[in-house]
């Protein structure tokens, strides 16, 4: 429950900005695509973060240490495709027009995505085989 609970109030405090920014953004006290624009700011904020963290997490061993190093280098290369696909996907909503950062970002956050896949399972296709079938199929 410790490492849930802070990522429970992270959710609640974007939950309750994002309603803030909406009240702020009917009321007129902000212009009229201000909240969306701060809301996907902190999406792309957080993906950037959670990105960032997730290759730092790491387990016991339970493989090979071939495997295991080459999982860990699946995770960094997923960290940085994605941090960096979050602060690009923030920056294109902080600056660019909305119509043009509704697709770039789309763009870019998948294809960060499917690079991170695409890593992921080229570096871990033969972990379960036995080194002399890992060869073989190579």
């Amino acid at each position: 429950m410790k490492r849930l609970l802070p990522s429970i109030l992270l959710a609640a405090g974007f939950l309750i900005a994002a309603a803030g920014l909406k009240y702020a953004e009917s009321v007129g006290l902000v212009g009229d695509d201000m909240a969306q624009r701060a809301v996907q700011v902190m999406i792309g904020l957080m993906l950037a973060g959670f990105a960032n963290v997730a290759p730092k997490r790491i387990g016991p061993q339970r493989m090979s240490r071939e495997a295991e190093a080459r999982m860990q280098t699946a995770r960094r290369i997923g960290g940085w495709s994605l941090t960096l696909a979050g602060l690009a996907h923030a920056g294109l909503w902080a600056f660019a027009p909305v119509d043009f950062a509704v697709t770039a970002a789309m763009i870019l956050v998948g294809s960060s995505l499917a690079i991170a896949i695409g890593y992921a399972i080229w570096a871990c296709r033969n972990l379960g085989a036995p080194a002399s079938e890992a060869a073989k199929g190579s």
